[in-house]
């Protein structure tokens, strides 16, 4: 019994330290809750340490560690990050036992999960430059190579039965597409596109003559009418903002405006200039051209896009029923603190 608690003395405080490292953190009420060792789950006979949730959600940790300043809603979050990354795991070992099952025992087909392995350990090896320098970059990122290789070809064997077993077996009827386009389609109505162009004279320019001020902008005026260039005025007259792009705005920036200008904008047809308009601060003319016309794209133009959305969410569906499948028929028992 001396022994136990001489053991939980000089070690657990290591755990502790070793935990805080991981989570960038010292938050005593999170991390008391917490032993590495601890088995959080037992998955039919293989289990789940608090170590490899730990491990596995510590990416998301740093997140919520940026994202939440308060201690409160860092320790919810933590909590929930570590119940998701433990569903993640228990998931994990139902598939990697799948395809244990399903194809372990194929020579052919686990040589194909050994080559696909093979050639992206030697990508990965290229692309850092040497196998030393791979091993190198891989412990000062605290990664343990030989437990990285078991995990990517965990994952090569993941892809391959769920492949096979979801992937495979998605259909998506023409019928479904159309439909979808049909219920759905404002998802494919384009927005009118429109150029905006300004052109300002301040009265503050102009020692707040506002008859100075006018006559430039009736001379502005003027040059348009005769076939001016509305941008070259802009850079050459405009005292408003955007001025040395030729007075561009993007449409959004309309909504900033005064209700009497947007209303002078909005009734503009495509490639018009308006008369001049006048705001506390000076005199307004504006141009709009027209990009692109408001309209719905074409079914023939979209069907492959609604198809790709139908597929991706039938593999969803069918993923989530195969993985509960594996769960009823599993031995699952998970551990609280």
């Amino acid at each position: 019994m001396l022994k136990k608690y001489v053991y939980c003395a000089l070690v657990f405080p290591m755990i502790m330290m070793l935990f805080c490292s991981v989570l960038f953190c010292e938050e005593e009420d999170v991390l008391s809750k917490n032993n590495l060792g601890f088995i959080r789950a037992v998955v039919d006979d293989t289990i789940i340490t608090q170590d490899e949730v730990i491990k596995r959600s510590a990416p998301a940790i740093r997140e919520a560690r940026k994202k939440y300043s308060s201690n409160k809603e860092f320790s919810e979050n933590f909590e929930k990050i570590l119940e998701d990354t433990l569903e993640e795991l228990i998931d994990r070992k139902l598939l990697v036992k799948e395809a244990y099952k399903v194809f372990g025992a194929d020579a052919v087909m686990m040589n194909d999960v050994q080559k696909e392995l093979d050639y992206f350990l030697k990508g990965a090896v290229e692309n850092v430059g040497s196998l030393s320098k791979f091993y190198e970059i891989a412990e000062s990122q605290g990664i343990n190579p030989i437990e990285k290789k078991t995990e990517l070809k965990e994952d090569i064997m993941i892809d391959k039965v769920i492949k096979e077993n979801v992937n495979n077996k998605v259909k998506v009827q023409p019928k479904l597409l159309k439909r979808y386009y049909m219920e759905n389609i404002d998802e494919f109505r384009q927005k009118k596109e429109i150029k905006l162009k300004h052109i300002m004279i301040k009265f503050s320019s102009h020692n707040d003559d506002k008859e100075k001020a006018r006559a430039l902008a009736e001379k502005i005026i003027t040059l348009l009418s005769g076939g001016e260039d509305f941008s070259s005025l802009a850079k050459l007259y405009s005292e408003g903002p955007n001025a040395e792009k030729g007075g561009e705005w993007s449409f959004d920036e309309i909504q900033g405006l005064r209700k009497e200008l947007r209303d002078v904008i909005y009734n503009l047809k495509d490639n018009e200039y308006s008369k001049i308009a006048e705001s506390p601060v000076g005199y307004h003319i504006f141009k709009t051209e027209l990009i692109k016309p408001e309209m719905v794209r074409e079914f023939e133009d979209v069907q492959n896009e609604i198809y790709q959305k139908l597929y991706r969410e039938e593999i969803g569906r069918l993923k989530k029923k195969y993985i509960q499948n594996l769960r009823a028929e599993a031995f699952i028992k998970i551990n609280k603190y």
